[in-house]
């Protein structure tokens, strides 16, 4: 994988780190903002990536990248993505995905008719404790109550408190608890059960109309979700699996777990996982696994599932009355 990234900010450096260390990936490229253009040299030079561009479209006709890596803030995601498929490049998107599903449903057609690798870079569905889950989950039976918090107050929540909007709290830029934190609990049960027959979201809404944090519930046949996240404010993070003979407990937020512990009537097992020190490596290392054994069928399943989980996020924002500066171009669902 020859990667070009797209953009500069912090997580572009939690990927970067990430990417260093797997085989089979190499940086190729950068583009950055012209103002940012010493930051974008800055880490070239740490990261021995070949080429700074300060111009999307030109780093789009290198011939020497095959995937854009996209880390900029989240109204553009589906923009960057468009363009860079339709020169033909594979993509590596940021969560969340898009800000609408109609723009999800767009890039997945897109992906499929250019026969491109399309992956959201989000870690719930490729962590070994998801997995784990997944493998212990019948022996609790019957499912009836499932709970999620990822609660985790932000550093920039003192600063719109102030009245400084930054893209985390600025719904024209489709931030928010929602589409942040609580992201990555709609993975994790959406993943281990698919679609919920209905979605609700009820968020805290700050002055500016976003959702600083929140609970959204799931419905599904025999049982009830609850997944809940802040960025106002910190909290136990944990998933709590509840079923008639027994539970599964995940400890920590659903993007770094350090343990799961299995009750039954039978037994009674811890298993343990070590945390990475990047917890975006996993998710790294089976984009490159699929593109390396061309396992396009499966990314396409793993993008099936990325689109749904926006349009669940979607449906549930929408009829909680947050606007995104997207759906005045998407229509509604």
């Amino acid at each position: 994988m020859k990667i070009g990234i797209a953009g500069s900010g912090m997580i572009v450096r939690v990927a970067l780190d990430a990417l260093a260390a797997i085989e089979g990936t190499k940086v190729t490229a950068i583009c950055v903002r012209e103002r940012s253009e010493q930051t974008g040299r800055e880490l070239a030079e740490r990261y021995g990536i070949d080429t700074v561009y300060t111009d999307y479209d030109v780093m789009l006709q290198d011939p020497d990248v095959e995937f854009i890596y996209i880390g900029i803030v989240n109204s553009l995601h589906h923009h960057y993505a468009k363009r860079a498929m339709e020169a033909g490049k594979h993509l590596l998107v940021e969560k969340p995905f898009t800000s609408t599903v109609e723009e999800a449903r767009e890039l997945m057609e897109l992906a499929e008719s250019k026969k491109l690798y399309l992956f959201e870079a989000v870690v719930t569905p490729y962590s070994p404790d998801y997995l784990k889950v997944r493998e212990l989950l019948p022996e609790i039976g019957q499912v009836r109550l499932v709970q999620s918090n990822f609660s985790k107050r932000s550093s920039r929540y003192g600063d719109y408190l102030e009245g400084k909007v930054l893209p985390a709290f600025d719904p024209e830029l489709a931030g928010g608890a929602l589409y942040d934190l609580n992201i990555y609990n709609l993975h994790f049960a959406i993943g281990l059960f698919g679609r919920p027959n209905d979605a609700r979201y009820i968020g805290n809404i700050g002055p500016n109309g976003i959702d600083t944090s929140g609970v959204l519930t799931l419905a599904y046949d025999g049982f009830a979700a609850a997944c809940l996240a802040g960025k106002d404010s910190d909290g136990d993070c944990f998933t709590l699996l509840q079923g008639e003979n027994g539970s599964i407990r995940v400890d920590g937020p659903p993007n770094m777990c350090s343990s799961i512990t299995l009750k039954t009537r039978e037994r009674e097992e811890t298993f343990a996982f070590d945390v990475p020190n990047n917890h975006m490596s996993n998710e790294f290392r089976a984009f490159a696994r699929m593109y390396r054994d061309r396992e396009w069928g499966k990314s396409m399943e793993m993008l099936r599932h990325s689109v749904l989980v926006m349009d669940i996020a979607t449906k549930a924002r929408r009829e909680a009355g947050i606007a995104f500066a997207a759906d005045r171009v998407s229509p509604s669902v």
